[in-house]
């Protein structure tokens, strides 16, 4: 698969795994697969993002033909994983020959390793798994299918094709193999069409995986992001919103070459980071191949995705925070340097160090950025004040979140609104929790 930049920083802002024991992951929320083995295969989707517009659209419309056409093929969990165990297993190859078959299976049968109950409920799980499989193929109109999907039903169409696949699916009745029969499909599972079923369970885990992301889509209201063919920036969502966030306030976003950097500004609370986050995750579910969550997504493909949302200090490395965030700075600017076309996202650009120096650093990092219209930028802060220095570059478009006193309580509407915030709510939060009289009681003790 093409490569698109990712690194543990954004996979950790964005939290899109669990590898930090976060149960409400982005990987949770498409989590409704019915196998280990198709666990295994959407982790694999997630966690290779593509810049190759041929990949993601045909993933993308894959997951939609199961959307639009709400198809299920019931999995029975312990089946398949009794299969992949059956299929692993070291037990001598049965012979083809009726004889030799007979003898082996009394050997078997009467023997105290267990290896006879592998083989007979391997075999019939296989059978199981053939026949299921055979039904939901024969609901499929295969000519009403996206490129992708008729490719995979002409391979599983070449499967039952074959002569002994064919007896299997057309037996009106179903008895248990006895030793005979034990040993022929043995061998045929086992050794003759080991590396077909192989592709065949492949496929089934696939195909699991394409129906449960298009469950979650239209549970969640997710959109199908359609790709821009041209090589210049361009995004456009409308109704963007945090999966995470419940009842989360909807935005709509517009960045494109020319208005290629985005300067947030606002309160505390007031919504940026939120925002930011959900911006990163469409932009990475887009890459996948993935419904992603609004109403609609057109988007240019980039070749990356960097995010600075939840940086910390690092203390095995003795960097303080301010070090942090300018070592996190030159990583992004070496990596455009590297490969251009990236979306980058810095959230509270440079709040570990002194207001002067982060008015500083902000002002040249942002002025430095403006320059280059080959990348998306999104920067938030609260220096407000830079915004003024920022008004002469004509590709900064900026935004803000509004906040605002309603008797005496801070509002937040969580929608961004064109132009630079006002409010200065912080000391307001600061003083209404009380905290004043607190201390001033502690020190009259």
């Amino acid at each position: 698969m093409a490569h698109f930049e990712v690194d543990k920083q954004t996979i950790n802002d964005l939290q899109l795994f669990d590898d930090t024991g976060n149960s409400q992951s982005v990987f949770s929320f498409f989590d409704k697969v019915s196998t280990i083995g198709s666990r295994q295969k959407l982790t694999q989707m997630m966690r290779t993002p593509s810049n190759n517009i041929d990949i993601l659209s045909s993933r993308r419309d894959s997951i939609c033909y199961f959307y639009d056409h709400a198809l299920s093929f019931p999995l029975d969990k312990n089946e398949l994983d009794f299969i992949e165990h059956y299929l692993a297993s070291n037990i001598q190859l049965s012979s083809g020959n009726s004889i030799d078959a007979f003898v082996s299976g009394i050997g078997y049968r009467f023997s105290n390793n267990g290896n006879y109950y592998t083989l007979s409920q391997g075999i019939r799980d296989v059978i199981s798994l053939i026949r299921s499989l055979w039904a939901f193929y024969n609901r499929i109109t295969v000519a009403d299918c996206p490129p992708y999907l008729q490719s995979i039903f002409v391979r599983l169409g070449s499967f039952f094709s074959k002569k002994e696949i064919l007896k299997i699916v057309s037996a009106t009745t179903e008895q248990e193999p006895g030793y005979i029969k034990t040993g022929y499909y043995d061998s045929l599972f086992r050794e003759k069409e080991r590396a077909t079923l192989r592709d065949v369970i492949n496929i089934v885990y696939e195909l699991d995986v394409y129906m449960a992301v298009a469950k979650t889509a239209a549970e969640r209201g997710f959109c199908f992001p359609q790709y821009c063919a041209d090589e210049q920036v361009y995004v456009k969502l409308v109704n963007l919103y945090h999966p995470g966030i419940q009842n989360a306030v909807k935005n709509d976003v517009l960045i494109n070459e020319q208005k290629n950097l985005v300067f947030l500004t606002g309160a505390n609370m007031a919504g940026k980071s939120s925002f930011l986050k959900a911006l990163g995750l469409a932009v990475y579910l887009a890459h996948v191949g993935f419904p992603v969550p609004a109403d609609s997504m057109q988007t240019s493909v980039f070749n990356g995705l960097i995010t600075t949302i939840n940086l910390s200090d690092n203390i095995a490395n003795g960097y303080s925070h301010y070090y942090s965030e300018v070592k996190r700075v030159k990583e992004t600017a070496l990596k455009i340097a590297e490969r251009s076309n990236m979306f980058i996202i810095f959230d509270e650009l440079f709040r570990g160090t002194n207001v002067k120096d982060a008015y500083d650093a902000s002002l040249a990092t942002v002025k430095a950025l403006s320059k280059i219209n080959s990348s998306v930028f999104l920067i938030s802060t609260h220096i407000v004040e830079i915004a003024e220095e920022l008004k002469a570059y004509n590709n900064i478009s900026f935004g803000y979140f509004i906040a605002k006193l309603q008797d005496g309580k801070p509002i937040f509407e969580y929608k961004i609104r064109e132009g630079v915030s006002a409010e200065t709510l912080g000391y307001f939060i600061f003083k209404n929790e009380g905290i004043l009289e607190i201390l001033e009681k502690l020190a009259k003790k």
